[in-house]
């Protein structure tokens, strides 16, 4: 997502703090859902994997990360534009918390978090600025290297009412151990350029170049390709999804209306894809999470757009979780796919 004053529809500038407040404990229904059922699930459990969905379930579960944790903090984070986050942080830091943070300082990184960046710095936390030429698009928070949260979402209050995301909180070892690592190098050479490849771990698909990645599970569709995304523009993904409808497979695409996706979404359709859309209003869920459902049996969920940017030069992960590894997780996202797909428009 990019800052309100460039890219967002200029509705979802004046969403009412009070609101976006309320969100945080989880105790405020979104005005659009206003006569709309509720979803099937806000969250499931299996395992070492935790889902909490945006907005239904609020972030409560997300600062709780920050505010149980009791020797060490690292996030990245694209936007960071939160009081209560902010202050959960200072906390942090000031009952000894090692705390670490990078904030994105590409495209308009710099102009949404320098507020954020201004009050950390000033509390003593040490934070530092992702590399100017790179956007740093990943949204992960770790604490004291037994859970991590990765998500789909930025924390930013305004948009936590309206915004469809989701946050996976993960305790696999793996997993942590990975994104630790990647984050030490990477703030280790924040003032340097493009990040090093991300520590590989069986169930993490890291940007840059993980395009790759995600040909492979469009590749192993039998019967169903369902996904979310707020941007549809790489070619080699549309020509996956196109290839995936020709030879039969139900392909499944719910997203925000934008200008910029009109031709894609008009080349899918054309393929058999079936494409719903939100209209991009106040009255309206803006999707805004990044999901792929293969077959029912795996998914892939995280910080990637389906744009050649996103997958192959911005810093970026998502989690790739299977029935095996987490089945409740992916019944849960299946349900809610299906519910948003219903309630929008083809």
């Amino acid at each position: 997502m990019k800052s309100c004053a460039h890219t967002s529809p200029a509705w979802r500038c004046l969403v009412s703090v009070a609101t976006a407040a309320a969100l945080l404990t989880g105790c405020s229904s979104p005005a659009w859902r206003t006569g709309n059922p509720p979803p099937p699930a806000l969250n499931a459990t299996h395992g070492v994997y935790r889902l909490v969905q945006e907005p239904e379930a609020g972030y409560a579960a997300i600062l709780g990360i920050i505010g149980q944790a009791r020797r060490t903090l690292r996030m990245t984070m694209y936007e960071l534009a939160d009081s209560a986050a902010l202050s959960a942080l200072v906390d942090a830091h000031r009952r000894g918390v090692d705390t670490k943070i990078i904030l994105d300082a590409a495209f308009h990184g710099r102009q949404t978090n320098t507020a954020a960046y201004d009050q950390l710095k000033a509390a003593g936390i040490d934070v530092r600025w992702a590399p100017a030429a790179t956007i740093f698009h990943q949204k992960t928070l770790t604490a004291d290297d037994t859970e991590t949260a990765i998500g789909t979402a930025n924390l930013v209050a305004k948009y936590y009412p309206s915004s469809r995301d989701a946050w996976v909180l993960d305790t696999d070892p793996a997993d942590i151990a990975a994104i630790t690592a990647t984050f030490d190098a990477d703030y280790a050479t924040a003032a340097t350029g493009r990040p090093a490849p991300g520590v590989p771990s069986p169930h993490l698909i890291w940007s840059p170049d993980a395009r790759a990645a995600f040909l492979q599970q469009l590749d192993t569709a039998g019967h169903s390709i369902e996904l979310t995304t707020e941007e549809l523009k790489d070619r080699a993904i549309v020509a996956a999804l196109t290839k995936a409808a020709h030879r039969g497979v139900t392909c499944r695409i719910v997203l925000t209306a934008n200008p910029a996706t009109v031709h894609t979404v008009d080349e899918l359709t054309a393929a058999g894809c079936k494409t719903h859309q939100y209209p991009a209003d106040r009255k309206h869920l803006y999707i805004h999470e990044k999901m792929i459902l293969i077959d029912r049996t795996v998914l892939v969920i995280g910080s990637q757009n389906l744009s050649t940017t996103s997958l192959l030069e911005n810093r970026e992960v998502s989690l790739l979780l299977t029935n095996q590894t987490a089945k409740p997780v992916i019944d849960a996202v299946a349900a809610t796919f299906d519910n948003d797909d219903r309630q929008s428009t083809p």
